[in-house]
């Protein structure tokens, strides 16, 4: 079981899981969804919006999709009967206690998916390997993507306070022993986990934010994120961070999702590990 999550399930963190799609958050993913009937586990589902859209797409198959939280399963089981997705099973589970849930097996499935899962756990190497243990022993494959925090950038690049939100993020996590730039080594955590390299594939993919709607949607989340989250109790506590701190940060992200000339890309490890018996 890993420590408590470190953004929480605040409105603000939610609006940013609930705009996630197969298109958007997993697109490696994509030439791998050929059958209707694939078997697929989607670990640390959230809301579910991949999980009902992975499911839309193999509408003979089956989408498990299991997350920690009882708050966001009931989100998630309200999404699939809002979009009549039905193909689609959502339940409170860990992948490190995968043998308390029923119908997931050792080799039952197609795929085993996780978004923006690994970089909030303290043993991401433990959690590949259980994965591993769920897919298929020929042909299963596991999809992972993970962000990398210190590979962000933006424009304008001299606004003070986002490069404090950057330095202090990545501190935060690292005090609770995660890995918030793991999207740079997700291949390394797969060979960690038992994956020959031969049978790794890493990629990455960009989100790109830069139309005024883009900027507020994406600065306002985070400008909301910093003082209303758990991000905010984990920052204050660790010493890390000061109240005050925390609002000028909040008041960088407002500066700079009214720039007409704002620009913010989040860059994303990507990797499809091949399972062989």
């Amino acid at each position: 079981m890993s420590k408590p999550y470190l953004h929480g399930h605040h409105a603000s963190v939610l609006k940013s899981h609930t705009w996630r799609t197969v298109e958007n958050s997993c697109p490696h993913l994509i030439p791998y969804l050929s059958s209707p009937s694939l078997q697929i586990l989607d670990v640390g589902c959230g809301p579910g919006t991949i999980t009902v859209d992975l499911a839309s797409r193999v509408p003979q198959g089956l989408v498990y999709g299991i997350d920690p939280s009882a708050d966001v399963i009931a989100k998630a089981r309200k999404h699939a009967e809002e979009k009549g997705v039905t193909n689609v099973r959502f339940e409170v589970g860990d992948v490190f206690d995968w043998e308390r849930l029923d119908g997931v097996e050792q080799g039952s499935f197609d795929v085993v998916h996780a978004h923006q899962v690994l970089q909030h756990l303290q043993d991401p190497r433990g959690a590949l390997v259980e994965m591993k243990k769920l897919a298929k022993a020929e042909g299963g494959i596991v999809a992972v993507r993970d962000a990398d925090y210190a590979a962000m950038t933006w424009y304008p690049g001299d606004i003070p306070g986002l490069q404090t939100w950057q330095r202090l993020y990545i501190a935060v996590a690292r005090s609770i022993k995660c890995d918030p730039n793991i999207g740079r080594r997700l291949h390394a955590v797969a060979l960690e986990a038992g994956f020959p390299r031969s049978d790794i594939d890493a990629s990455c993919g960009v989100w790109t934010f830069s139309t005024p709607d883009e900027l507020a949607w994406w600065c306002g989340l985070w400008a909301e994120r910093v003082v209303q989250s758990n991000f905010k109790k984990s920052a204050i506590e660790s010493g890390l961070a000061t109240e005050e701190d925390l609002q000028a940060v909040a008041q960088s992200w407002r500066e700079l999702e009214k720039r007409e000339d704002g620009w913010f890309a989040v860059p994303n490890g990507q990797v499809i590990c091949h399972v062989r018996s």
